[in-house]
């Protein structure tokens, strides 16, 4: 019950994040999409890993170790964490909004949401870190430090939100069985260097003839679900129509994000006027 309560405040927070979504996608989508190398640094895919949730951990044990400093009474060491703090909380921002302009819906209300809680938090914290540079101490600067960690931990929650209840940045792919056995496609016909959607038994796939050989990956792109036989073909690459993320075809490696997982590929054989396929990575 408590759940269904903090999600129908966080649902009725769109009369201002829908706006102000609007206007971070803009900001931050002209930053990053004219540098795709950048937005894919930022993205993870070189990581094989989304980058933010990776960054998150280290200003929230910062802060937490800052608390229990304060509470010490040991002053210097408390700013000293807080600095480190705002360090990777910007630096996890950075990588936080590569992957929010590419949500949409309820998704990028919720990322409105836990991006402004957090830019919140961090002038709570630059204001207590300035005050601590002082030579007097102040009881100010130990509450707007334990403001901001308050703070930082709600934000944590709707984050957490977006990953487990609403799926953003999870492999799409995840919970996908492999299998040995080989399967006919409902299709016979594949024109040349064209995305073709095909099934295979309860799998969905998009099958590209590439001269005289024919690769197969899961249609359902890794990323956030859409169709990739609704993309088109580049170079040795399918791109998904949706993001831009782009799988290597005789393979499935992602070679452009957003997305940082591999597509699921799948081997292909033709036999008797059919057409098989058996997945080739069984993790």
């Amino acid at each position: 019950m408590l759940h269904n309560a903090i999600e129908r405040i966080l649902e009725a927070q769109g009369f201002w994040a829908d706006p102000l979504g609007k206007l971070f996608v803009t900001i931050f989508g002209a930053l990053y999409r004219p540098v795709p190398a950048l937005k894919d640094f930022l993205n993870g895919v070189w990581f094989g890993h989304p980058l933010h949730p990776a960054i998150t951990d280290v200003p929230i044990g910062a802060y937490v170790v800052a608390l229990v400093l304060d509470l010490s009474g040991q002053r210097s060491a408390a700013t000293a964490a807080i600095g480190v703090g705002i360090v990777f909380m910007l630096l996890a921002a950075l990588a936080g909004y590569a992957d929010y302009i590419d949500l949409e819906g309820k998704t990028r209300q919720f990322g409105t949401v836990h991006s402004s809680l957090m830019l919140v938090a961090l002038v709570f914290y630059l204001i207590s870190f300035l005050m601590r540079l002082g030579a007097v101490p102040s009881p100010a600067e130990v509450w707007l430090s334990f403001i901001g960690f308050l703070i930082v931990i709600g934000s944590a929650y709707v984050g957490g939100e977006l990953v487990y209840n609403l799926g953003t940045q999870v492999d799409r792919h995840a919970w996908r069985g492999g299998g040995t056995k080989w399967t006919a496609l409902d299709v016979t016909d594949i024109p040349a260097d064209k995305p073709v959607k095909a099934k295979a038994g309860a799998q969905t796939l998009v099958v590209v003839r590439r001269g005289t050989s024919l690769e197969a990956l899961h249609d359902v792109c890794a990323h956030q679900g859409c169709s990739l036989s609704e993309g088109k073909i580049v170079g040795e690459t399918i791109e998904c129509g949706c993001h831009g993320s782009r799988y290597r075809l005789r393979d499935g490696l992602v070679v452009r994000g957003p997305a940082v997982f591999d597509q699921p590929h799948f081997e292909v054989r033709e036999a008797e006027g059919k057409i098989e396929v058996r997945r080739t990575d069984t993790r």
